[in-house]
């Protein structure tokens, strides 16, 4: 069995970057944004993985990744995509990977339509064997890491949300009312960029959004979101959907 070195360079010959994470955790242990358009030096893969424990992740860029906590609706993502030689036992579920389709706008996300599928690519991390957690160990079930190239195509239609139409109302609630001035807030409030203190100001966003008045517009979490996921596209880069949760989540918990 390959050591995590020689996946990682495997993974780089196959023109896939591969970055470490912190032993027996699904935590990065670099600031890796970098390399989801360049590969890491065969020096870096050695300084991250010879002689370390460090677990080993895989950057999804030109690939989709449905993270499927539940072993069960692994059978919805195969109905609606077809068979993928990427299959991944995790220590709760299975990864099916897909080759995305130029052109096709998607994001990472979570609990897609409801369901214990998550999904990951361009900006998202795949933890990969021989990565090992408290949880347990992750096992190929296929032949293993493999270009995008050799992947089926992602068919992603089935995972968007319909919304129906409603009528316009005339009165406009006290809720839309805030909700209106928050979203001008935003509007004033630039986007957060990685190394430049992008945590902090994400993190500040989600407070004044949550927090109640007069610190803030005291949205629910349900309200925040869509004004976040809008800020969010001026970030550089944007943070995943999983991402942007956990902040309005803390965000939430630390509001008096």
């Amino acid at each position: 069995m390959l050591d995590n070195y020689e996946v990682a360079v495997d993974a780089a010959a196959k023109g896939i970057a591969a970055v470490p994470m912190l032993l027996g955790t699904k935590t990065p242990a670099i600031k890796w944004r970098r390399f989801q358009t360049e590969l890491p030096s065969d020096e870096l893969l050695q300084s991250w993985f010879l002689g370390t424990r460090n677990n080993i992740a895989v950057i999804c860029t030109g690939r989709v990744v449905f993270d499927c906590d539940d072993p069960a609706k692994a059978e919805r993502v195969l109905s609606e995509c077809g068979d993928t030689p990427h299959k991944l036992k995790t220590p709760r579920g299975l990864h099916l990977g897909y080759r995305r389709r130029l052109g096709v706008v998607l994001q990472n996300r979570v609990k897609v339509r409801g369901l214990d599928i998550d999904i990951r690519t361009d900006g998202g991390l795949e933890i990969i064997p021989n990565s090992v957690t408290e949880r347990g160990r992750y096992e190929w079930l296929g032949p293993g890491l493999l270009p995008n190239a050799d992947l089926p195509v992602a068919k992603v239609g089935w995972t968007r949300e319909r919304r129906r139409r409603t009528k316009p109302t005339i009165e406009v609630s006290a809720v839309e009312g805030m909700a209106r001035r928050a979203r001008a807030y935003l509007a004033c409030v630039e986007g957060a960029i990685s190394g430049q203190n992008g945590h902090k100001r994400t993190f500040r966003v989600a407070c004044k959004l949550t927090h109640p008045p007069p610190r803030g517009f005291g949205l629910s979490l349900q309200e925040a979101w869509p004004l976040m996921k809008e800020w969010n596209e001026q970030c550089e880069p944007p943070w995943s959907d999983r991402e942007l949760l956990h902040k309005l989540e803390d965000a939430i918990k630390k509001r008096t």
